[in-house]
């Protein structure tokens, strides 16, 4: 008896498989630019300070803020080092698992809830909330004038970083020099930004931040931080509240949505696709699966059509599967450096001014 054939892929589960590939690399991206590759800015950065790979600054682009962690640079391979590692990979887990809600999500340009951002001050240097503010008008100047850099042609254009040549100036991650028009900074991205706490002790949604108007832009309407709940501490007339990170991630995304209603062409065109590796290339690799439907075209968040009972799963990352594992207790016993993390409160290293 003939052994059976497996049957070819439909369409559908073609674009399916595409769109998760696509989903894979967002967030491995993310992830990168949270844990493995933070952007690290002097306080007080000099232009020197500010020549950075030019994947940073496309990074900062369509987002809705920016997220800071103020502390020294720590030493590679000490305590705080890896104390430091784990609150910036909490953070992109826990936002990432509310803000991927289904495979409609636009992930195309980098489009993401925050840029992560360590503000390193001097050894024994007091961080103010001004002082921050006014690190984020610097960066925020500093993108807007490179950004037209980022049009210039790359050897990574649409490369896997583990596999091809790395050319310093575009960073690890590369660059989307083609479609570089596609990547914007946002208003609400200059008007609020987000100070965490880097209390090991509060993590997950419950982790603690600073929700911060800096007036550095115009939006649609004034922004009323009255509205957070829980407040933990509350400056009406400075634009300061104190609250949760999933308050925090709530009371932005209302505000993104509220502006991209508004403004409706500050943001992107949905008729317009990500195509790193050049025009027609999802198209390409589909027919190379097999896929004989109409042309692929617009945003992969139009690809998947999931039935209202079908389960929606998030990109499988290595980083992911730590994290989760990590929250179950699956897996060998820690390492020392792990068991010895510090959990007791930490100073604060922001001080209001």
């Amino acid at each position: 008896m003939a052994p059976s054939q497996k049957a070819p892929p439909s369409n559908e589960q073609i674009l399916y498989q595409l769109r998760c590939q696509e989903e894979w690399r967002h967030r491995s991206s993310r992830e990168f630019f949270f844990d493995f590759g933070p952007l690290n800015l002097h306080l007080t950065p000099s232009p020197a300070d500010l020549e950075v790979e030019l994947e940073q600054i496309q990074d900062s682009c369509n987002k809705s803020t920016a997220i800071y962690i103020i502390d020294p640079r720590p030493q590679g391979h000490t305590l705080e080092y890896n104390n430091e590692s784990v609150v910036r990979s909490d953070i992109i887990y826990t936002i990432y698992e509310r803000w991927f809600t289904s495979h409609n999500v636009d992930i195309d340009f980098g489009n993401f809830f925050a840029k992560l951002i360590c503000a390193r001050p001097l050894v024994n240097e007091q961080a103010t909330v001004p002082d921050i503010i006014n690190l984020h008008r610097t960066w925020c100047d500093h993108v807007e004038r490179t950004l037209p850099s980022c049009a210039t042609s790359t050897e990574l254009q649409g490369m896997p970083y583990w596999r091809d040549r790395i050319n310093p100036d575009h960073g690890v991650i590369g660059i989307n020099s083609d479609q570089n028009s596609r990547f914007k900074l946002r208003p609400l991205f200059r008007a609020l930004i987000l100070i965490s706490d880097t209390n090991p002790k509060l993590t997950g949604a419950e982790r603690v931040v600073q929700v911060i108007q800096t007036n550095l832009a115009d939006l649609s309407a004034p922004i009323d931080l009255a509205s957070i709940e829980p407040k933990f501490e509350y400056d009406s007339s400075r634009g300061r509240v104190t609250t949760t990170l999933a308050a925090a991630y709530d009371f932005v995304t209302a505000l993104e949505l509220r502006e991209e209603a508004a403004y409706p062409g500050v943001y992107r065109d949905p008729e317009v696709a990500e195509e790193l590796r050049g025009p027609g290339c999802h198209m390409e690799e589909a027919k190379s699966l097999g896929y004989s439907g109409p042309a692929i075209q617009g945003s992969s968040s139009r690809w998947v059509h999931l039935k209202e009972d079908e389960e929606v799963l998030s990109p499988n990352t290595p980083t992911m599967v730590v994290m989760r594992c990590s929250m179950l207790r699956i897996g060998p016993p820690p390492s020392p450096w792990k068991r010895q993390i510090r959990v007791e409160s930490r100073p604060d290293t922001c001080k209001e001014a």
